[in-house]
């Protein structure tokens, strides 16, 4: 049995574990704000916020990519994926052009495909289904979910940008 610890505040909790023992979880910080955390190899990491005062983890997979949500500068809760030892916003790793706003990361599987929650409206959510799609130098996710004409869209402006030399990922906003 191994306590893990805390980020400076008084409690913690587990959320997941990966084969390879990587745990995550939540955990009050010195000033009481709640942030997701990695333990590893004896250490807990604190993964940080998008900017906002709190984040929640929810999984992790084999290769250690973390995902849950975060509040960000303007207060609103996004979805995230940590990786590569930077918390991303789901929002920006998407076309914008889709209206989509991810607000929680439900799972996240050994590919790395993401099931995630979207606001498509007022008070209207879908689930969707986000894949990692190989690009030279970036990380970007096609969300599943919209129907065939929106993936076949995509996947026209990504090679007509392609043979533009136009790089295919989207700015952040």
């Amino acid at each position: 049995m191994l306590d893990l610890g805390t980020l400076g505040g008084s409690s913690s909790s587990g959320v997941a574990i990966n084969a390879a023992g990587q745990v995550i979880g939540n955990s009050s910080t010195s000033t009481g704000d709640q942030h997701v955390f990695l333990y590893n190899n004896g250490q807990m990491l604190d993964l940080g916020t998008l900017g906002g005062s709190s984040s929640s983890g929810i999984a992790i997979n084999a290769a250690g990519q973390v995902i849950g949500n975060s509040s960000t500068s303007t207060g609103f809760q996004h979805a995230f994926l940590y990786t590569n030892g930077q918390m991303l916003d789901l929002n920006d790793l998407i076309d914008p052009g889709l209206g989509l706003t991810f607000s929680t990361a439900v799972a996240i599987n050994d590919n790395g495909q993401i099931a995630a929650n979207a606001q498509i409206a007022t008070y209207v959510t879908h689930a969707y289904l986000l894949t990692p799609v190989p690009e030279p130098g970036t990380l970007t996710l096609l969300a599943t979910g919209l129907g065939v004409r929106v993936v076949a869209a995509l996947i026209r402006r990504s090679r007509a940008q392609s043979t533009a030399g136009i790089p295919t990922s989207p700015a952040r906003a």
